[in-house]
């Protein structure tokens, strides 16, 4: 009887350790890289958050002398040229294999910028081509696109750690704005040759903003990232030391003093609402009231001891308990009443995108017609903006565009709190303290019709939902 040879039985390859007839290994080749990865679409993201760094950075310094606008309408083109250059480039990046950012696993029309947008830029658009006002709303319905395209690319294309960097990096040119304007104010240094000796008044401090209410509305914002830096490195020091904790400090200082310098009231109070709104939600309460109680105190200070802003606050006080609110509000019931006006004669569509400032003659004849009396504190009766986004947004879009503006700001506060369920008590603090700054300048101001403070507003935006979606992929 023959006996078969022993063989010894060979183990089953795990099937994870297989190599696959489809395995580039097997084949020689090597292995894809990730998007990520390739080097064309970094090197395309790249350029396109390049171009994001020197409109955060340049963009706020851009003065033309020879141009009509000396001040704003440069920041506005420089500002629209680099936010189409980023999304070229983070266009092509994304076409080219990149990815646009973590979390993004919804479609993209699910966007909440894209959502919010959408409606408000469709009706803007349907009521230029209703209106016949070409030299203004044809201007002003690009300058919406380009908005619009920049808040929504950004927030596809970019997740929220490169969005917060660039946000960090508003309060570079915001401390250095408002260095410039206390220079101004204690006429140390005066580059500008004002008109009548302005310069010895609060419109001689504008620093390169051109205007002290721009200026305002800008260090608004910057003064909130600097609160929301300044915590964030607290609390990765620790012990509250290290060089980047003084940084946050004193551009901090910086900017709550040229606030001061410029006197603007309106932005003083968003500030004010910003922060305690910002504190109120990082703090215990306790801690929280006596942050604010600091406050009160710092601004009775500064209303009492910087004369400038003592004389103003004092002849304010004074209109007020008179009666006289326009001109408590330096006017502005001229142009919130004309807005008013064009709403009750077009409620459905509008003056138009942009009109506003065309359509001002007419409401100012017909009010004056009712026996209104117009405020008589300036030579100048003209009002280009209403000094109220909100009523502004009404008479140009008309109910239409209230709602459009209601969904928006409905998706903006959703994309707050979708960040309230996953912690990140900073971060959350500082989306609500932005939102209510933001709010109250746009009651007595119009932010979002100035490059300035437009453009970071879009950051932030962005910012807001990038981080809603990936928080809630």
């Amino acid at each position: 009887m023959t006996r078969r040879p022993h063989t010894k039985a060979k183990k089953p390859t795990p099937a994870r350790s297989r190599p696959s007839a489809r395995s580039p290994a097997l084949a020689g080749a090597r292995p894809e890289a990730e998007p990520g990865d390739r080097p064309l679409a970094r090197s395309a993201a790249g350029l396109g958050e390049l171009a994001l760094w020197v409109l955060v950075l340049a963009a706020p310094f851009a003065v033309s002398f020879t141009s009509v606008d000396a001040f704003r309408l440069p920041k506005l083109m420089l500002s629209e040229w680099l936010g189409l250059a980023s999304l070229l480039a983070l266009s092509l990046a994304v076409a080219l294999g990149g990815s646009r950012g973590r979390g993004a696993a919804d479609p993209w029309w699910k966007e909440p910028a894209l959502l919010a947008v959408a409606p408000m830029v469709a009706v803007a658009t349907l009521s230029w081509l209703v209106w016949d006002h070409p030299r203004h709303s044809r201007p002003a319905v690009v300058d919406l696109w380009i908005a619009g395209a920049c808040l929504v690319g950004w927030s596809l294309a970019l997740d929220r750690s490169r969005l917060r960097r660039l946000l960090a990096g508003l309060a570079v040119p915001a401390a250095a704005m408002a260095a410039l304007a206390i220079l101004q104010f204690h006429k140390l240094f005066q580059p500008f040759a004002f008109v009548g000796g302005v310069e010895r008044h609060r419109l001689g401090v504008t620093a390169l903003a051109g205007n002290p209410g721009d200026l305002g509305d800008y260090l608004v914002l910057g003064a909130i990232v600097a609160q929301w830096g300044l915590l964030r490195a607290v609390a990765r020091r620790k012990g509250g030391r290290g060089i980047a904790v003084w940084l946050w400090a004193g551009g901090l200082v910086l900017m709550v003093y040229g606030l001061v310098a410029s006197q603007t009231l309106t932005a003083a109070a968003a500030l004010a609402a910003g922060s305690l709104v910002f504190w109120m939600r990082t703090l215990p309460r306790k801690r929280a009231l006596a942050v604010a109680a600091a406050g009160l105190i710092l601004a009775v200070a500064a209303g009492t001891l910087v004369a400038p802003l003592r004389s103003r606050v004092v002849r304010v006080s004074r209109e007020v308990a008179a009666g006289d609110w326009n001109s408590a509000l330096t006017g502005r019931l001229d142009g919130w009443r004309a807005a008013v006006w064009m709403f009750e004669q077009h409620p459905w569509t509008g003056v138009g995108q942009g009109a506003y400032r065309a359509e001002f003659a007419r409401a100012h004849l017909a009010l004056a017609a009712r026996g209104v009396q117009p405020f008589r504190g300036q030579s100048e009766r003209f009002f280009a903006n209403a000094h109220d986004d909100y009523l502004e947004a009404a008479a140009e879009w008309g109910l239409p565009g209230l709602v459009a503006l209601a969904w928006a700001l409905w998706l903006l506060l959703r994309s707050v709190l979708a960040g309230a369920r996953h912690g990140e008590g900073r971060n959350q603090a500082f989306a609500w303290g932005v939102v209510a700054a933001g709010a109250v300048l746009a009651l007595a101001h119009f932010p979002f019709h100035l490059a300035l403070v437009g453009y970071p507003y879009l950051l932030v935006f962005a910012w807001i939902s990038r981080r809603a979606r990936e928080e809630t992929a």
